[in-house]
């Protein structure tokens, strides 16, 4: 695929706009520790046992995404207490969670049982979903055992292995792309755009996607590690956002068409845990996420196709949200004129907007994203 260096600029742009803000990080964490502390000092909840608090999920690999119809994100924790699980009932260590939360003053109207977890409401900030967990042994692994209320027994899990395998897959970005970067020079007009590695804002673009597109039915959608594993496994170094997400959904094309059966997801970091096992009871569910997909591969291709600003505008509206895209056109707009009048922005071959004075830097071309006659800066 031809990179199409300002389509990509929208694209970090758009993941900028969704992922959770600095204060809102630091809020988080707040509680969090906050949380972990009030959980430890339960002498007769862990009896001097050691105990792990730590985040899993998109807080951990910074794929975060601001919820379409409301304004709390969900932030995943989990509460490992170092003890075999043998012999434990699951649901007694939920339940002693839940009681001890609901002991503090702050917490006890914020409780919420769910299956797996306990969930803690901060209204209009976030939902904090706490995780209680056992080593699977005593091996050096992280592999844990978790509470499922609905199968009244423990489960397999491993979400810092999936940390772990996950940041590895988005380090496979090519050498060609840190040494490019090595030698920009950044433009001050762009330093406030934060720049992640093309597979994180790749799955940042993905959830948002399925957000709009299950947004009148949410319980039908696939659920986030689902995603975020098939793209994991379908990413192979791209050095663009936009390549990435092609070569992602060309992948799970490929799974869905050459099986005939529903495709099976499991934990790459520990493969007791099947992550898709939800399609077994529904298969309804495998159906519509192998629509959503067509669907946004269709989408995809023709994003890339088309020509025109309105045009582009427009598509961008419709897969990631018209507020958004508007504010990411007009920002960008901003920084392509400040930056063509201090004649300063170019591009290097990896499609990223740099500054003209780098070496490897080819000046760009006037407006060749609107679909108008070219001119150099």
């Amino acid at each position: 695929m031809k990179s199409n260096y300002l389509l990509d600029d929208l694209l970090q742009r758009v993941g900028e706009k969704l992922q959770i803000s600095k204060t809102q990080r630091e809020l988080a964490e707040e509680r969090y520790h906050a949380v972990s502390t009030w959980l430890s000092k339960d002498g007769d909840l862990f009896d001097g046992v050691e105990i792990n608090i730590y985040p899993q999920g998109s807080l951990s690999i910074g794929t975060t995404v601001k919820p379409l119809s409301r304004q709390e994100y969900d932030l995943d924790l989990v509460c490992e207490i170092n003890e075999s699980y043998a012999g434990k009932d699951p649901i007694i260590l939920l339940n002693k969670i839940e009681r001890r939360l609901k002991d503090n003053e702050i917490y006890k109207d914020k409780v919420e049982r769910k299956n797996r977890c306990i969930r803690l409401n901060y209204a209009n900030e976030f939902y904090m979903d706490i995780l209680p967990a056992h080593p699977t042994n005593s091996i050096t692994d992280t592999c844990v055992m978790v509470p499922d209320r609905k199968a009244e027994e423990w489960k397999d899990s491993n979400p810092k292995g999936f940390t772990s395998w996950f940041n590895n897959c988005s380090n496979q970005v090519g050498k060609t792309l840190f040494e490019a970067r090595a030698e920009i020079e950044p433009l001050p007009e762009d330093e406030t755009v934060e720049r992640k590695v093309p597979l994180k804002r790749a799955v940042q673009l993905i959830k948002r996607y399925r957000d709009i597109y299950f947004e009148k039915d949410a319980d039908l959608a696939p659920i986030s590690i689902v995603l975020t594993t098939l793209a994991g496994h379908g990413y192979e170094g791209q050095l663009s956002v936009n390549e990435t997400i092609s070569h992602i959904l060309k992948h799970i094309s490929l799974l869905i068409s050459q099986s005939d059966k529903r495709i099976v997801v499991l934990n790459p970091s520990n493969n007791k845990e099947d992550l898709s096992e939800r399609w077994d009871n529904n298969p309804e569910l495998y159906l519509e996420f192998e629509k959503f997909v067509m669907d946004f591969k269709l989408n995809w291709e023709q994003l890339n196709e088309i020509q025109g600003l309105n045009e582009i505008a427009n598509k961008l509206k419709k897969m990631f949200g018209e507020n958004i895209t508007n504010q990411v056109l007009k920002e960008q707009a901003i920084h392509l004129e400040k930056s063509r009048s201090n004649k300063n922005l170019a591009v290097i071959g990896s499609g990223l907007l740099v500054a003209a004075t780098t070496e490897k830097a080819v000046a760009m071309e006037r407006n060749t994203f609107y679909g108008k006659e070219t001119d150099t800066i």
